[in-house]
């Protein structure tokens, strides 16, 4: 005679597909497009941006893209100097840069290490992540993104700290929190 295993009824439950409804993913699917994949971001400061999300009760998507379009109209007007000098592989350039919030970009030995985190963000502007591959494109700058994406948000947080950002979370008819309340769930498409 064999022993047979008691499983809990929920595990049983979970591991019959006949009764395990499957999530439908065809929302991800049709908004691609919104959705930002960055790999080099210093995951300090992405976890600031998500940290303050929580804060905020505001998907964090909506936090960093916040933060980021305020540091790109900083530096569109001129209070964000962004210089680039030939990195040490003299294939790219690295960013240096004059903040006047003091916030420094610090140069880790595991810098590689960086390179293997990813960032993502829901509910993000196609139009803002345009924006950003031009000016991180070899035309303007010629840096990696995600380093350009880590100086903004260094920027932006900073800034955020000092009050010169005021992210101000609205109430939405569903229930939940917004900081863009003009667009709609399903067409987050401004900048």
């Amino acid at each position: 005679m064999t022993k047979q295993r008691n499983l809990p009824v929920s595990r049983f439950i979970l591991n019959n597909q006949t009764l395990v409804q499957r999530r439908n993913r065809r929302w991800d699917k049709d908004h691609q497009s919104h959705k930002a994949i960055y790999r080099g971001v210093d995951p300090k400061l992405a976890f600031q941006v998500k940290t303050l999300a929580r804060k905020l009760r505001v998907p964090a998507g909506e936090v960093a893209r916040a933060v980021l379009k305020y540091a790109l109209q900083r530096y569109e007007q001129g209070e964000l100097e962004l210089s680039p000098r030939l990195a040490l592989d003299g294939v790219r350039n690295t960013l240096s840069f004059t903040d006047p919030f003091g916030y420094q970009k610090t140069q880790n030995k595991k810098t590689k290490s960086r390179w293997r985190v990813i960032t993502t963000w829901r509910n993000f502007s196609p139009a803002l992540k345009q924006a950003l591959a031009t000016i991180a494109s070899h035309d303007v700058l010629n840096v990696p993104l995600g380093e350009l994406i880590t100086v903004l948000l260094g920027f932006g947080l900073q800034a955020y700290e000092s009050q010169l950002l005021v992210l101000q979370p609205i109430a939405t008819d569903a229930g939940g929190f917004t900081l863009f309340p003009n667009e709609g769930k399903a067409n987050h498409v401004q900048t």
